[in-house]
């Protein structure tokens, strides 16, 4: 089985990706990284508050829902995190009680032709050291019309493993979509992640990284990593 590490610094360019699952020790926990090309995409950081995630614009120029969007949102007992306005979307679909591949099934990919980049997004239930009924999964093109939508389903995550999901798959010069999620290995406790995984990003490339303990009802506990 692939290491965490080993998928998020498996190619130049991954975009955007994310993670949830447990660590050495059980903790459960998820993780969510930025990396971009441009100057518009490299201008961003993350805002961590209580319950929310927000990547926000920092050059000062016009908000833009592509590059600028609530990426995690906490309830009590449930956590959704993904790239894109749908993060509120399926917040809402799962506080309904609606199921989160059945939600995914309406999601598409982002309008950003000719790259049409996945829409990607992982949740899950949460009781005590538990995460349960965990969903990794995308809304990817196919084809101009065409959606795909794969998921991953876990009724329960095993210790020391997570899912994982990436826009990219490719280079800056030579962008390729994913949008495949795996499980993976997490061999470490999770407050060594965030120096892991970031130093796995490319530096020309990587944004912002964050790493969140989910055993608190609160996001007060995340670290942080940027540029």
């Amino acid at each position: 089985m692939a290491t965490l590490m080993d998928v998020a610094g498996g190619c130049e360019y991954p975009g955007r990706g994310l993670a949830i699952g447990r660590d050495s020790d059980g903790m459960p926990f998820a993780a969510y990284w930025l990396t971009g090309r441009s100057p518009a995409s490299q201008q961003r950081e993350l805002v961590v508050s209580e319950r929310e995630i927000v990547v926000r614009e920092t050059g000062g120029g016009a908000a833009d829902e592509l590059r600028h969007y609530t990426a995690a949102i906490r309830d009590e007992d449930w956590f959704i995190v993904g790239n894109g306005s749908h993060v509120p979307e399926l917040a809402g679909t799962h506080a309904d009680f609606v199921d989160l591949q059945v939600a995914l099934r309406n999601l598409d990919y982002e309008p950003d032709p000719p790259i049409r980049t996945p829409r990607i997004f992982a949740g899950a239930v949460i009781e005590g050291p538990e995460l349960l009924d965990v969903v990794v999964g995308s809304a990817r093109s196919y084809s101009a019309d065409q959606v795909q939508h794969p998921s991953l389903f876990l009724r329960r995550s095993e210790e020391a493993t997570a899912g994982v999901i990436t826009t990219y798959s490719g280079t800056a010069a030579q962008v390729v979509t994913d949008g495949y999620p795996v499980v993976v290995s997490v061999e470490v406790e999770w407050e060594s992640l965030p120096d892991l995984l970031w130093n796995r990003l490319d530096p020309s490339l990587r944004i912002a990284l964050v790493v969140i303990p989910l055993l608190p009802e609160t996001f007060d506990e995340a670290i942080t990593r940027a540029r």
